[in-house]
């Protein structure tokens, strides 16, 4: 019996110890990347800091060089235990690496199409010059299904090509007459400056479609149910109110685990495009 005893002892003292490791241990959430980093983790310092005195851990707030990159590394599961991505990113990450979705916001993601003139569709020759962040991103899915709804197909008609770079940079290459069009989130539109919003045009604003997701999977010591409740903390908080009037988008809402299924078809092209 003492052996017996010794032995449980020495189990719950290196449970105990293991659970007190993971204190110094970083939780990573992963943020698509619709902005400059510099403005990812400025507009996400109140959420970082509402999961560490939740968690009483670090949060790390992480991003990707391009919508590709960052959702190859959600598909494989194993560089962030949160995510929030686009809505398309979104079902691929449940889908192949077993996120479950929990929070959106109440206001839709919308894209812009910027032009220099109205006219630019009918009048400026062909193919027209497309600039966007990434062929997955999911402003530029949108703005070609629009742009294939007016009869103008890629290769054909249309060129795109893609900027790792920040939204004020697609307006200026749009401004020096480098491309014809430039695709961006209304977000990103609205921070331009308005000497560059001066010098173009809405040629297309899409109604709103959903919104970027926050999804998560049990990983790094914490469980899908504790990240679920910690969101909806933040939802109710100080931070959680401060975050919305950062992003303007509104308000949060949870979601249920089959919330994503009605965008299967912009998924599919997402992970074509992707090569997996």
């Amino acid at each position: 019996m003492s052996f017996i005893r010794t032995f449980l002892i020495l189990l719950v003292t290196f449970s105990f110890s293991s659970a007190q490791d993971l204190s110094n241990v970083p939780l990573r959430v992963g943020i698509a990347p619709h902005s400059s980093p510099r403005i990812i983790f400025e507009s996400h310092q109140d959420l970082k800091l509402f999961l560490e005195a939740y968690f009483h851990r670090p949060v790390q707030i992480m991003t990707a060089k391009s919508f590709s990159e960052f959702s190859k590394k959600c598909n494989q599961g194993e560089s962030y235990d949160m995510i929030l991505t686009s809505p398309n990113l979104a079902l691929l990450a449940q889908r192949l690496a077993s996120y479950v979705p929990l929070m959106t916001y109440t206001k839709g993601l919308e894209t812009i199409i910027l032009s220099r003139s109205q006219d630019v569709l009918i009048k400026a020759p062909k193919p027209l010059r497309v600039a966007g962040q990434d062929p997955v991103s999911f402003a530029t899915l949108c703005a070609e299904e629009w742009l294939e709804s007016q009869g103008l197909h890629e290769d054909h008609d249309l060129n795109y090509v893609y900027y790792i770079s920040a939204s004020d940079s697609l307006a200026t290459i749009l401004v020096r007459d480098e491309v014809d069009l430039a695709i961006m989130s209304l977000p990103n539109y609205l921070k331009l400056t308005d000497e560059l919003r001066s010098h173009v045009t809405i040629l297309y604003h899409s109604p709103a479609r959903p919104s970027r997701i926050f999804l998560a999977k049990e990983a790094n010591g914490v469980s899908v149910e504790e990240w679920g409740k910690a969101l909806s903390a933040f939802s109710k908080s100080p931070e959680g109110s401060k975050h919305l009037e950062t992003t303007q988008l509104e308000a949060f809402k949870m979601l249920t685990p089959d919330a994503l299924e009605d965008l299967n078809g912009i998924a599919n092209k997402t992970l074509k495009r992707l090569g997996q």
